[in-house]
């Protein structure tokens, strides 16, 4: 692995607030070992756990046992619906099976599907987000997974590749299973790589959605968002910018929201809850603390010159440059002091050929409190026999025959001087 290490301590680096337009969130990847700002839940959260995160970096802001496995309810639908919107097509048609419809309790919420119904992945997207629709999940599930069980399989891969540590996801819906758990980290880091995706982003912050109707269904669905802090509600947060709830019995009562001020996008994940009022009064504690205690600096992206080989184990197959495409937008706490903000890039997969990547470490200090991967421009050499190996293999052969030649001459020379050389009588 090797480290590039670029310390911002030039005032004219670091500019405070949204002065500059750009950040490198599209290129954002998951912190793999995040600091948690504080020990002591200050916030007196009626959660069992929870986090709050900047969506840009995945920097922890606020904790309260955020690693300690939860069983999720309905916000593992996040995880589910952004594996749909990536691998499938938004209008593709679905059709609802038998499993996918009598796998759940048919007391729990669903949407009616009828066996043999057609509907766009995006309805049922919808469906799924907003009404938290059983049976749209499953459907979505068996059509990217084959099976439910197969889905499930890929949503902890998926899991894993977003940054989730402590997650074992059982199912598409998130009904109760004594397996299926995850944390409020986890969830954050799940959410942060699905708002991503543009289709899932959409829907994450929509209030109303109306769902044509379909072979089996005359009428229209209309959907209402079950998320309180993005209507007209006693819980309505002005900053709110999407979410997703989630109740059983035994999970309590969960949350993740989204809410964006001051070119600041923050996550918020509550489990645990009491009562449902309890999630939005959390949240909305999360979502002050995080807007009043952190600033927004913003880091040039002159990250200089990094350049690398590209190896397939010891083989030079090509070459790679790395570059931060837009500054950067770093959250640190108001009394941090800006000139211990440094940025070190680290390359990773050294000798895995294309694999190789790039990302720009963030630390203050030496804490690191997140990364973004860097954007690549990888140079493939030509290592076919006729632009690689016959090439080298006539450049040998050439120094073969300069070789010869010269052994020649030189034989040449001796005989020459042999016979031309008087010896003494």
């Amino acid at each position: 692995m090797k480290r590039r290490i670029f310390s911002y301590l030039i005032c004219g680096l670091l500019i405070v607030g949204s002065l500059l337009p750009g950040y490198a969130e599209d290129n954002a990847t998951p912190t793999p070992e995040p600091t948690p700002s504080q020990s002591v839940d200050t916030l007196g959260l009626n959660a069992k756990s929870a986090v709050l995160i900047d969506a840009k970096t995945g920097m922890v802001l606020y904790q309260k046992n955020m690693d300690q496995q939860m069983f999720p309810a309905s916000i593992t639908k996040i995880l589910t619906n952004y594996i749909a919107l990536e691998k499938l097509g938004k209008d593709d048609l679905l059709t609802a099976s038998a499993t996918a419809i009598d796998n759940i309790d048919r007391s729990s919420s669903h949407i009616w599907l009828d066996y043999g119904e057609q509907a766009p992945v995006i309805d049922l997207v919808y469906a799924s987000i907003m009404q938290s629709a059983n049976d749209a999940s499953n459907v979505l599930a068996e059509a990217v997974g084959g099976t439910q069980e197969d889905f499930a399989k890929l949503m902890n891969e998926v899991a894993k590749n977003a940054g989730a540590k402590n997650s074992n996801f059982t199912n598409a819906h998130g009904l109760p299973d004594d397996a299926h758990v995850t944390t409020a980290y986890d969830m954050a880091m799940i959410t942060r790589a699905a708002l991503r995706n543009e289709n899932f982003k959409e829907v994450f912050g929509q209030v109303r959605y109306d769902m044509a109707p379909t072979n089996k269904q005359k009428d229209t669905r209309v959907f209402s968002s079950a998320n309180e802090m993005i209507k007209n509600s006693k819980f309505k947060y002005d900053y709110a910018t999407g979410g997703k709830t989630g109740w059983t019995e035994v999970a309590g009562y969960t949350m993740v929201n989204s809410a964006t001020k001051d070119n600041m996008d923050l996550i918020g994940v509550v489990m645990g809850c009491d009562n449902a009022d309890s999630r939005y009064e959390d949240m909305t504690k999360l979502f002050n603390y995080g807007f009043d205690n952190y600033k927004t600096v913003t880091i040039s992206n002159d990250i200089g010159d990094v350049h690398s080989e590209v190896k397939d184990g010891s083989k030079v197959i090509g070459e790679v440059d790395f570059t931060l495409s837009n500054s950067l937008n770093v959250l640190l706490p108001m009394s941090t002091d800006e000139s211990t903000l440094a940025i070190e890039v680290e390359l990773r997969n050294e000798d895995e050929g294309e694999a190789i990547q790039g990302y720009a470490i963030i630390k203050i200090g030496e804490n690191r409190i997140g990364e973004v991967q860097l954007e690549k421009n990888i140079i493939l050499y030509d290592l076919s026999f006729g632009a690689y190996v016959l090439p080298k293999i006539v450049q040998v052969i050439n120094w073969i025959s300069i070789g010869i030649l010269g052994l020649f001459l030189v034989l040449k020379v001796l005989v020459f001087l042999k016979k031309n050389t008087k010896l003494p009588e």
